[in-house]
């Protein structure tokens, strides 16, 4: 039997149950032979986080197999990763089996930073390159292929001269703290220069042929106004009154609502202070007592806006986009034009130093630009700006934040609940923790909430050292409350089987649709075995004020797209829901009568 048979025994199941493609998971007939849209699907889980494709699965009939000619169409499809795409894929090619037939499965691996984007070769970069959505292909915009190929190298856009600006545009009083720093930390290089000297070596100010200018980087961290140039490079700050950002029934959209202007240290400041503005006080457990906090630690949210300004796109094509702080009653999102630079991973963000700046010039500069009135700079540029905000999350009780790349943005998300909460410490409680250390217990509690947890999950959690982080889990699955499930880029753990219990249950639904082995294991039916809370009372709920979309649903639930679709397709199948035409874009809405 193939190399690939567990995966696609445990792939097949996942799809049968969500009746749809999963953004891992694509399934075609291919009956007739190698279908035309594979490319693109290849393409697309290339420029994404790699898939697997399965050849011989009819969906319109709940994915059961068809007759193929295994051997010709896995020739033809590793021909046609080779020849048809920009560059070759070779991915893990095999024939494995489904209800007994022969089906073509084949795991495309993730392509290197250095070499997006993957195209069609014959459609062209711009015309040909797909990313992976929830169940299907998108081609990808031409900012985002934009993106795609800067991020092989390093962009220069911070380092241009503003031809439309002056030095008469700079604070005099950033410009005047910069130099004093600089003379007294960076020794006597910069004490044997005049003031236009250093500015010029910093590249603050460029000579051109019109005279001398400042450089996009100069005029963002030291400007009177940068917005006189470019409107659009701001942060837009909004607290809305429900999670789902849509407006109260009195028709209120906005519990605040703010432009914030200025360089980047009069952005941060003013960010933070309208976020403080608009957080609540919450208690943390710690020990046998509790400790008022902020609703997100100062820290935290300072370090994230500042990263966002700092690592932003600033290339004409995103000049039009602000970056936002949103602020709802369960979360903090900061969002910024641009996704990940470089050779970064995600997963190792919140536990190693990682500097991979887009903006060099300018990262470079806010080392030594200070806050005013402060003396403290804006960054380090070490890549430890998110390793302090996990840091003050940890610090806080809050769990690690949430990191999205969807390449023509990144967004962190905070959710604002205690690890330790009432509920967390009462199920805990219900566990023989005794020989457990504080920060094993804070990794179960984090579990309560989520479906897994890597090692350096664990490690943002703790912060506790790799190896440190190893022995704590694998002690803990030693005694039986934690078990495996080993996916092809990291180790995932989980509550072993007794020990999950309520939202820990919802978690391994949840994270089944990213995570292909955090699934618990199925039966004839594709049906798992863990225990669900039921979420038809919620759904019921949340339409009695009207028709959604499943993606509105999952995001009021926090559940994913395909776990809300599993309860839409129950209450669907028992006539509670109104039954669904095919449209991707159907709004669900209860049936009365």
């Amino acid at each position: 039997m193939g190399s690939l048979q567990s995966e696609v025994d445990e792939a097949v199941a996942r799809i049968r149950r969500a009746r749809t493609d999963l953004q891992s998971i694509e399934a075609k007939a291919a009956g007739s032979g190698l279908p035309k849209s594979v490319m693109e699907t290849v393409s697309a889980f290339a420029n994404a986080r790699g898939g697997l494709l399965i050849l011989g699965l009819d969906e319109a009939r709940g994915f059961t197999p068809v007759e193929i000619d295994p051997a010709k169409l896995a020739s033809d499809l590793a021909s046609a990763c080779a020849d048809q795409l920009e560059p070759p894929i070779r991915p893990e090619i095999d024939i494995a089996e489904v209800d007994g037939q022969p089906i073509v499965v084949a795991r495309v691996e993730e392509m290197s930073a250095d070499r997006k984007p993957c195209h069609v070769k014959a459609r062209g970069q711009e015309r040909g390159s797909y990313l992976r959505t929830h169940d299907g292909d998108r081609l990808l915009s031409f900012y985002e292929v934009h993106v795609l190929v800067a991020s092989r190298g390093q962009p220069r856009d911070d380092g241009l001269p503003v031809l439309a600006a002056t030095p008469a545009d700079l604070d005099s009083d950033l410009v005047a703290a910069l130099v004093r720093r600089m003379r007294a930390t960076r020794g006597p290089l910069f004490t044997s220069v005049s003031d236009d000297e250093m500015l010029r070596m910093l590249r603050v100010l460029i000579d051109t042929d019109d005279g001398v200018r400042p450089s996009l980087a100069g005029l963002l961290a030291l400007g009177r106004y940068p917005q006189s140039f470019f409107p659009q490079l701001d942060i837009t700050f909004v607290a809305y009154p429900t999670v789902t950002g849509e407006p109260l029934r009195d028709g209120t959209r906005f519990l605040d609502n703010q432009s914030i202007d200025g360089s980047v240290p009069i952005m941060v400041a003013t960010a933070l202070a309208a976020a403080r503005r608009n957080m609540t006080r919450r208690s943390v457990i710690v020990g046998m007592g509790r400790l008022d906090h902020w609703e997100y630690p100062e820290e935290a949210v300072r370090e994230v806006v500042a990263n966002a300004l700092m690592h932003r796109d600033y290339h004409p094509l995103a000049q039009g986009t602000q970056v936002r702080v949103e602020l709802y009653p369960d979360r903090l999102v900061v969002a910024n034009p641009g996704g990940l630079h470089g050779p970064v991973n995600r997963e190792d963000l919140l536990a190693e130093h990682i500097s991979s700046s887009r903006n060099s010039l300018l990262a470079k500069l806010l080392e030594d630009v200070e806050f005013p009135g402060t003396g403290r700079t804006v960054c380090e540029n070490r890549g430890s700006g998110l390793l302090a905000m996990a840091a003050a999350l940890r610090a806080g009780g809050i769990e690690p934040p949430e990191l999205i790349d969807s390449i023509r943005e990144f967004r962190v998300v905070f959710h604002n609940h205690s690890l330790l909460d009432d509920e967390a410490v009462a199920w805990l409680s219900t566990i023989d923790t005794a020989a457990l250390s504080d920060q094993q217990r804070l990794g179960l509690a984090f579990l309560h909430r989520n479906a897994t947890i890597t090692n350096q999950q664990y490690r943002s959690l703790t912060g506790c050292d790799s190896v440190t982080a190893s022995k704590d889990l694998s002690s803990m699955a030693t005694t039986g409350l934690l078990e495996k499930a080993r996916d092809r880029r990291w180790t995932l753990w989980r509550l072993a089987e007794g020990v999950a219990g309520g939202r820990a249950e919802e978690g391994r639904n949840t994270q089944a649709a990213l995570w292909p082995s955090a699934a618990g294991p199925a039966d004839a039916t594709g049906v798992t075995s863990a225990r669900r809370r039921d979420r038809s009372a919620d759904i019921r709920a949340l339409l009695a004020d009207g028709p959604r979309d499943t993606r509105e649903i999952a995001d009021v639930l926090r559940l994913s797209p395909q776990g809300t679709l599993r309860w839409l397709h129950r209450m669907e199948d028992v006539s509670e829901l109104d039954p669904r035409p095919g449209q991707r874009s159907h709004r669900w809405k209860l049936r009365h009568g």
